[in-house]
């Protein structure tokens, strides 16, 4: 089923550039290529060689704000149906470049069904980088997974107070314990936990995670004696400047996998976590 629906949208991307969306690239490729000359080149593929997973893809090099060259990527589907892609190269921090990138999606996104690409690179020419946003570097999550917590009021106070005032959000499932000896002393168990903390810088990162993991009171065992967790660290990274943060303490209940992929795939490294370049 995965394959055809992949199929399918390789199908419907290319029909957009038989539609119409070919003739579209090569008269804003030819326009480019006059308005920048020299500092224009097609990295390849020809329009007629494109693919869905190989598109036409352009580099143009610029002076403002700063020496750079932005790459720019023609889906299929654009203009009808997607808008252009752009990735800046330049020497640069990384929260600099992300913070370009950011600019020439936002102008792009605001033409739809347009050739945008030179309208949407005009915003560069006003950009002042020691003023522009470049969201909060050095930003660390941390993130872990319990597979059984006993007492969670327990786990809860001491997970908030690890967290000492910065974000921390949880994932879990409930435990039916009512005919299961095994959790007879348990106090609203828990299982397949996963923590996810932001901190302001790798220091503070590092302390959570040692007092998570030495904290002997982060749960009860099933004599209502303090205990340890069991844990088993699922990332750590930095935070890309400009990506989302957590917000707050609060747990959100999950019932299947593919319902907490869902709630967690956003805050993985993949999603959040600082490029490399």
């Amino acid at each position: 089923r995965g394959h055809a629906a992949v199929a399918a949208a390789r199908t419907r991307e290319m029909s957009a550039l038989a539609a119409g969306n070919a003739s579209e690239h090569v008269a804003e490729i030819k326009a480019l290529r006059r308005e920048h000359r020299e500092d224009f080149e097609v990295l390849g593929p020809k329009v007629s060689e494109a693919t869905a997973a190989n598109p036409t893809r352009l580099r143009i090099r610029r002076t403002a704000p700063a020496d750079l060259a932005v790459v720019v990527t023609l889906p299929a589907a654009y203009p009808s149906d997607a808008s252009p892609l752009f990735a800046v190269e330049a020497s640069l921090d990384d929260a600099y470049v992300e913070a370009l990138e950011a600019l020439l999606a936002e102008q792009a996104s605001y033409m739809p069904g347009m050739a945008c690409v030179s309208t949407a690179l005009m915003a560069l020419d006003d950009v002042d980088l020691a003023t522009i946003d470049v969201g909060t570097p050095g930003r660390c999550r941390s993130i872990f997974t319990v597979d059984v917590v006993n007492n969670s009021p327990q786990f809860k106070k001491s997970l908030k107070g690890a967290a000492a005032g910065n974000p921390c959000v949880y994932f879990y499932r409930n435990i039916e314990c009512q005919n299961n000896a095994k959790f007879s002393f348990a106090v609203d168990p828990l299982r397949s936990v996963f923590v996810v903390h932001d901190a302001p810088e790798k220091e503070t990162a590092k302390a959570f995670m040692k007092t998570v993991r030495t904290d002997g009171a982060m749960d009860m065992d099933m004599l209502g004696k303090p205990g340890k967790i069991q844990m088993s660290v699922v990332e750590e990274f930095e935070l890309r400047p400009r990506a989302e943060g957590l917000d707050g303490f609060a747990g959100t209940e999950y019932r299947t996998d593919a319902e907490r992929g869902e709630l967690m795939d956003p805050l993985m490294a993949a999603a959040a976590g600082l490029k490399t370049r």
